[in-house]
């Protein structure tokens, strides 16, 4: 018995000192064995205090190991997505952040007159980094590469915006002006390779503010611009402008949709006192202008106003526009010019174009090549005619006929066909030349 009481007082000693031990089950054993005289006061003391030391040093170290791993299980504070594009947000949704861009190669093939080169080009090689501070505060700030904009190189979208107003939305910078469902929908997404000839009243990208508000069956925008970004005036002042449009949808649950518009857009011409209008042949490369107006002189202002129609059902789209400019002039005849289009699509696959806030949207291919699908294949017709003559003003009449196939083999991949027929110019300096057009286009935007 004195041997066996020796070698569990050893034992005993040997687990309080250990790092390890079962704490409950040895002072369980040391209880037991003080209250049968094996172990003697001053050892049950001592025995007790090694063990809460040591029981001590355990929880020390467990917590720093469960510190530890917190640390490096915990998920970090920035969400990072490369889906398309790189993303970054951050978990309570304060910060957010994308770059984004295009690549759009063209090439194209005329034939008829005018004298047109064939030729190919980067239309546009677009970079953009976008995003949101503390939820309301959003900016953009997008560079295009490509010489072959309308001003050349050089900024295009480049705003800061604030959505923490109840009634509506701002935004300040350069901009697109709110006019017309073609132009307003991204380059990216529309039907054809380029707009219809009633483009030509379009006035492009603007340095001003605008309100706006969108919802899923109406939107309106309203604003005052200056010039372009890349204006300089000289001694001269810039022109200046308003320009409002509203859409109703009382259609619009995402497989089909109905579409109104109307637009409004005023231009004074301040310091310079002329206006312009021209249209190519819905071809870009050659940049030879099928009708156009040349300098119109002593114009005060001018306004358009534009109709808008679109509808989607599952796989067709049809969509047109009707716009019509008065030009005032402090000398002479004021003028009339207009313009239209209606144009239709259906797409083969079955996907459905999307629509979204008052402007047309892309396809996204239900099945991916790449994945073991055949991507999203669409076809297109159109019909354009502009009218730019009217007065002592001869700019020319023309009208044209567009095919268009499409093929999305990813949702950000974009493959693009278009052949193009001016079946009529009247008037003008073209000798009433009726070109014909066939061009390609390859695609990436993110």
């Amino acid at each position: 018995m004195k041997y066996t009481k020796h070698i569990l007082a050893a034992a005993i000693l040997s687990a309080t000192s250990a790092p390890v031990y079962a704490g409950s089950e040895i002072e369980t054993l040391i209880n037991m064995l003080h209250e049968n005289g094996m172990v003697s006061d001053e050892q049950y003391s001592r025995l007790q205090a090694e063990l809460k030391h040591n029981q001590s040093q355990a929880n020390e170290q467990q917590a720093t190991l469960d510190k530890k791993i917190a640390e490096a299980t915990k998920p970090s504070d920035v969400e990072v997505s490369v889906k398309g594009g790189l993303s970054l947000k951050t978990r309570d949704g304060k910060f957010e952040s994308k770059l984004g861009g295009r690549l759009q190669a063209d090439a194209a093939s005329y034939s008829g007159g005018p004298e047109m080169g064939d030729g190919t080009e980067f239309r546009r090689a677009r970079l953009s980094y976008s995003g949101t501070l503390y939820e309301v505060w959003g900016f953009k700030l997008e560079y295009d590469f490509a010489s072959t904009g309308a001003n050349g190189k050089g900024l295009t979208d480049a705003y800061m915006s604030y959505s923490g107003f109840e009634p509506f939305d701002i935004q300040i910078g350069n901009m697109k002006t709110p006019f017309s469902l073609e132009y307003l929908t991204s380059a990216n997404n529309t039907l054809f390779m380029e707009r219809a000839l009633p483009n030509a009243f379009s006035n492009g990208r603007k340095m001003g503010f605008l309100a706006s508000k969108a919802t899923t069956h109406w939107s309106w925008a309203a604003g005052v611009f200056g010039d372009s970004a890349s204006a300089k005036g000289g001694k001269n002042d810039e022109g200046y402008g308003a320009t409002a449009r509203a859409t109703w949808a009382p259609v619009n649950d995402g497989l089909h949709f109905v579409h109104l518009g109307l637009g409004l857009d005023y231009r004074d011409t301040a310091s310079a006192g002329t206006a312009a209008f021209d249209s190519t042949a819905e071809s870009h490369i050659s940049g030879v202008d099928i009708v156009f107006t040349d300098d119109i002189a002593s114009v005060s202002n001018y306004y358009n106003a534009g109709l808008e129609l679109a509808a989607g059902h599952g796989p067709y789209s049809v969509q047109s526009e009707y716009i019509t400019t008065k030009v005032n002039r402090d000398a002479g005849k004021d003028l009339n010019f207009d313009g239209w289009y209606v144009q239709a699509g259906y797409i083969l696959t079955g996907e459905t174009r999307q629509y979204k806030n008052g402007v047309m949207g892309g396809v996204k291919p239900s099945s991916v090549v790449g994945e073991g699908g055949t991507g999203a294949w669409e076809i297109g017709i159109r019909y354009s005619s502009l009218d730019l003559s009217d007065g002592d003003i001869d700019g020319g009449e023309a009208d044209s006929m567009t095919l268009g196939l499409n093929w999305y083999p990813t949702q950000f991949l974009r493959f693009t066909a278009n052949y193009v027929d001016v079946l009529d110019i009247d008037g003008g300096s073209n000798n009433n030349d009726e070109p014909s057009i066939f061009q390609l286009r390859s695609q990436w935007a993110f």
